[in-house]
C-alpha cells in the first residue's frame, strides 16, 4: 500500500527483444532489414529505435559482420554500503572485433550502463538484470548480478530528541521508536558467540510470514525474559543482498525495535523469490544471548487500493452519545469510518461528525459501513436525534465528499451491513442476525436506496445475513438467516449460502456450500464472508461461541477462526497459518497468560473475525484484511476484550482489537490451507479499537494525471506521458501487471505467469 518503492515495471518492447533470449545467459538474435513480425518474437526497426533511440531503420540497415556477443558474461558486482561503487566495462564484438553496440539495462534500479558499456549500480538495491546489446541487426544479453552488502551502527532516523508519534504510532507501526548506535563494548559484545535462553523469544514478526513490497518497515518484538537488554544484533539476509544492524536499546525495558524504512525496501527489492533469513541477538552487559532465526518470504508486488474500516474510540472525532456514556477519562470519543492511503503512516477521517456538546448526541457516529470494490461508495449507519436509534443509513462518495463526513440519507432507512455490486449501482441487503427492521433481503439501487424493480429469483422471505458480492458481479454469498430454498433447504442461521446473479436483476440457482459442524459450544455460524479476487472461493468468518448470544460481534468474549471454501467443489478448510495455527493444527502465537491480561496461544488463534479479501491479486496471492483480538507482540497486550473506551484508558493504553493482513496462494487446491502467518496493518490508529476493513481499489485518476499501475485509473491503463507515467485509456499492445483485461492473452508475459484475474493483470504464482 505504500507507492513510494516501486518494482521493476514491465517494458512489452524489451519484453519483446528479451523473448528470444529466455532461458540463456548470453544470446543472439538476428533480424533482416525489414524486421521479422512481432508474433515471432524478432525485434523491429521500430523496436530498436524504441529500446535504444535513433533511426531503427538505419540500425538495421547496419551490415552484419559476425555473431553479436557481450563480455564479460554474468559478472557479479558486489557494492559494500559506504565505498566507492564499483563498476563493469562491458564491451560488444562481431567476429572478434570490437562494435559500438547500443546498450540498455532491463532494470534500471539495479544501475545504469552509459554509451561506452561501462555499468555502475545504484548502490540502493541487489539482484540481476539482463545488460543489452545491439549492433547491426542483432541483439546479445547477458546477466549482470548486483550482491549489495550493508552495516549500520543505530538506524539513521534516530536522534536523541525524536517527534512525537502520529496516530499510527512510530513508523506507522508503533513502538518505543528507532534505536540508536551502540557503544563499542556492546557491539563487541553482539559479535561474540552467543548463548541460548528459552525464556527470551521472539514474538512478532512471525516465522513464515509473507510480506508485499513497498510495505512500511515491521517491528521488531520480543520477550526479553528476566533479561535487561542494552542492545540488539539484526541480521537479514538473502540470495544477493546482507544486512548487518546493531542498535542500542530505544527504551526500558528494551522489547521493540523497527527495521530502518530504506534497509525494508532494499530487502523487498533486491529479492528475487528466494527466502529472507532474518536473525536476531541481544546483548546484556558484556554477554550475548540468541540467535533467534524467522524465515519470510517476499511478494514482488505491491499491495493496491485503500482500506476502510471502523473504529471505536478514535482521535480523530468526538461524537459519542449521551446514552453511551463518556469515556475513562470523562469526556466524549470518537465513532467514525477511517481510510488507510497508500504510502501513509496515519489514517484519515472518512465518514463521522464531530458533535461535541455537553450532552453528546451521537450524531456524528458513522461506523457500521460497507464500501464498494471501486472505493467509490460507502453507505454507513447513522445515530438519530434520540441517540437511541442507529436505524438511518447515508450515503457518501469516500474521495468526492461534499457533506463533511455526514453523508446523504438513503431512502431505505435500514440498510446496515449490506452486498455492494462491484461497480457501486447496486446494494442487496443484509436480513437477520444482527439487523433490525426489515426482515427479506432486497436488491436496491445506490445511491438512492429504492428498491430496483422486476427483481427475479430471491427466494421469498430470504434472510441474507451480511452478503457480499463476488468480485465478477456473479454470485452473492451470506449467512442463510432464514426463509427456504426449498422444502428441505430451509434457513439455520449457521450455513453459508449462495445465490447466482446476472449483473441486473436476475438471481438464481440457491444453494448451501458449507455447513459448519456442531462443536464443544454448540452449533458453530458462519458470519462474515468475502470472494477471493477470481470469484472461485469464499474467505468465511466461522463464530465458534458467543457467550452473550450477540451474534456476529467480536466482542462479549466471542470466538472465531477464519476458513475458506471452494465454491466448484463446497470443499472447506480452515485457514490453518493466518489464524494461528501450525502445520500439525498446533497454536504458534505467542502466551501472555499473566494475571488479568491474560492471552495464550490457543486463545489468540480463536480470536479472528471479519475478513474482507483485496479485489486484486499480487504477487501471486490474495490478501485478507481481518479483525483480530490477538496480541500485537508487546505493543498491544492487554486483556483480549478490553477495547471499550468507555471502560480503560483507551489514550495511555493499547487495546488488542486491530487489523491485520495475511496472504493466500491463489489457486489452492480445494480443501487444503493456502493461508500464510499475518502481519500487523501498518498505519491504522494505534489507540483505538479497529475492526471490519473493507479492501478496495484506489479511487481511479482520469486520463493524464500521474500513475504507478492502472489499477489507479478510470482508464485502466498506465503508459508514458510527459516525464513519466500517466493514466490512459488508450490499451497497450499488451498489458502490464495491474492494467486493465478481459482475458489472458491481453497480459503481457502470459508465459511468466502474469494472467487476468478480476480484470487486472496479475500474476498467478508467486516468483520462486
Amino acid at each position: 500500500m505504500d507507492p513510494k518503492v516501486k518494482p521493476s515495471s514491465w517494458n512489452p518492447s524489451l519484453a519483446l527483444a528479451l523473448a528470444v533470449l529466455a532461458g540463456a545467459a548470453c544470446g543472439t538474435h538476428h533480424a533482416t532489414s525489414q524486421g521479422i513480425s512481432p508474433a515471432a518474437g524478432a525485434v523491429t526497426g521500430a523496436d530498436a529505435a524504441s529500446l535504444f533511440g535513433g533511426d531503427g531503420g538505419s540500425f538495421f540497415e547496419a551490415s552484419l559482420q559476425g555473431v553479436l556477443t557481450i563480455q564479460p558474461s554474468q559478472p557479479v558486482v558486489t557494492v559494500i554500503a559506504g565505498r566507492p561503487l564499483p563498476t563493469v566495462a562491458f564491451t560488444a564484438t562481431t567476429g572478434g572485433a570490437p562494435t559500438t553496440a547500443a546498450w540498455s539495462i532491463d532494470r534500471p534500479e539495479l544501475g545504469s550502463i552509459d554509451s561506452a558499456g561501462v555499468f555502475t549500480p545504484s548502490g540502493t538495491i541487489a539482484g540481476s538484470g539482463a545488460i543489452i546489446a545491439a549492433y547491426a541487426g542483432q541483439v546479445a544479453s547477458t546477466t549482470v548480478t548486483v550482491s549489495l552488502q550493508t552495516t549500520q551502527q543505530g538506524d539513521p532516523t534516530w536522534s536523541t530528541h525524536l517527534p512525537p508519534p502520529g496516530a499510527g504510532g512510530y513508523g506507522g507501526v508503533g513502538g518505543d521508536g528507532p534505536g540508536g548506535p551502540p557503544s563499542a563494548a556492546q557491539v563487541n559484545a553482539l559479535g561474540g558467540t552467543p548463548r541460548a535462553d528459552a525464556k527470551v523469544s521472539w514474538i512478532y514478526p512471525y516465522d513464515g510470514t509473507v510480506w508485499p513490497q513497498g510495505l512500511l518497515a515491521p517491528l521488531l518484538q520480543w520477550k526479553p525474559g528476566a533479561h535487561s537488554f542494552d542492545s540488539v544484533y539484526v541480521h537479514i539476509q538473502e540470495k544477493n543482498y546482507e544486512y548487518k544492524g546493531y542498535f542500542a536499546a530505544n527504551a526500558t525495558p528494551f522489547r521493540n525495535v523497527p527495521i530502518p524504512e530504506s534497509i525494508w525496501d532494499a530487502v523487498a527489492l533486491s529479492n528475487g523469490g528466494d527466502p529472507v533469513t532474518v536473525s536476531l541477538v541481544f546483548a546484556e552487559g558484556g554477554s550475548a544471548v540468541g540467535p533467534f532465526t524467522e524465515t519470510w518470504t517476499i511478494a514482488h508486488a505491491t499491495l493496491q487500493g485503500a482500506i476502510y474500516y471502523n473504529s471505536y474510540g478514535t482521535a480523530l472525532v468526538k461524537n459519542s452519545s449521551s446514552g453511551d456514556g463518556l469515556d475513562y477519562y470523562g469526556h466524549q470519543y470518537g465513532a467514525a469510518t477511517l481510510a488507510i492511503a497508500p504510502g501513509a503512516t496515519s489514517p484519515t477521517l472518512t465518514a463521522g461528525v464531530n458533535s461535541v456538546n455537553p450532552a453528546g448526541d451521537g450524531t456524528g457516529c458513522r461506523v457500521c459501513h460497507t464500501v464498494s470494490a471501486n472505493g467509490k461508495n460507502l453507505v454507513t449507519q447513522a445515530a438519530n436525534a434520540s441517540a437511541t436509534s442507529y436505524s438511518r443509513t447515508v450515503y457518501l462518495d469516500p474521495v468526492n465528499d461534499t457533506t463533511g463526513g455526514a453523508g446523504t440519507s438513503l431512502a431505505a432507512s435500514n440498510l446496515a451491513f449490506p452486498a455492494f455490486f462491484r461497480d457501486g449501482s447496486l446494494l442487496f441487503s443484509s436480513a437477520g442476525g444482527m439487523i433490525d427492521g426489515d426482515t427479506a433481503s432486497r436488491l436496491y439501487a445506490a445511491p438512492a436506496g429504492t428498491p430496483v424493480p422486476g427483481v427475479s429469483g430471491i427466494p421469498a422471505g430470504l434472510n441474507a445475513a451480511l452478503p457480499a458480492f463476488s468480485p465478477d458481479g456473479r454470485h452473492v454469498s451470506f449467512d442463510f438467516w432464514g426463509g427456504q430454498f426449498s422444502a428441505a433447504l430451509k434457513g439455520d442461521q449457521t450455513s453459508l449460502a449462495v445465490l447466482d446473479f446476472d449483473g441486473k436483476t436476475s438471481f438464481s440457482n440457491p444453494r448451501i456450500v458449507y455447513t459448519p459442524p456442531a462443536g464443544p459450544s454448540g452449533q458453530a455460524s458462519v458470519t462474515f464472508s468475502s470472494f477471493l479476487p477470481n470469484s472461485a472461493g469464499v474467505v468465511f468468518d466461522l463464530e465458534l461461541s458467543r457467550p452473550s448470544g450477540d451474534w456476529g460481534y467480536t466482542w462479549r468474549h466471542n470466538t472465531s477462526e477464519l476458513w475458506w471454501v471452494d465454491l466448484a467443489t463446497h470443499a472447506a478448510h480452515r485457514l490453518d497459518r493466518l489464524d494461528g495455527y501450525d502445520g500439525s493444527g498446533t497454536p504458534y502465537l505467542p502466551d501472555n497468560a499473566t494475571g488479568a491480561a491474560t492471552h495464550t496461544a490457543a486463545q489468540d488463534a480463536t480470536l479472528n473475525y471479519e475478513p474482507t479479501v483485496c479485489p486484486i491479486a499480487a504477487g501471486g496471492y490474495a490478501w485478507i484484511v481481518f479483525t483480530s483480538r490477538r496480541m500485537y507482540g508487546g505493543v498491544a497486550e492487554l486483556g483480549p476484550w478490553v477495547s471499550d473506551p468507555r471502560n480503560y484508558p483507551w489514550q495511555d493504553q493499547v487495546t488488542d482489537k486491530k487489523l491485520w493482513v495475511a496472504a493466500v496462494d491463489l489457486n489452492a487446491a480445494p480443501g487444503t490451507d493456502p493461508s500464510h502467518p499475518a502481519f500487523y496493518l501498518p498505519a491504522q490508529e494505534l489507540h483505538a479499537g479497529n475492526s471490519r476493513g473493507f479492501w478496495t481499489f484506489d479511487a481511479c485518476r482520469v486520463d493524464g494525471q500521474d500513475c504507478e499501475a492502472g489499477a489507479q485509473c478510470c482508464g485502466g491503463y498506465c503508459g508514458a506521458g510527459d516525464g513519466g507515467k500517466a493514466c490512459t485509456s488508450r490499451p497497450p499492445s499488451c498489458s502490464p501487471e495491474f492494467d486493465r483485461c478481459a482475458q489472458d492473452s491481453d497480459c503481457c508475459g502470459v508465459s511468466q505467469g502474469i494472467t487476468c484475474i478480476n480484470a487486472v493483470c496479475s500474476r498467478s504464482q508467486p516468483i520462486q
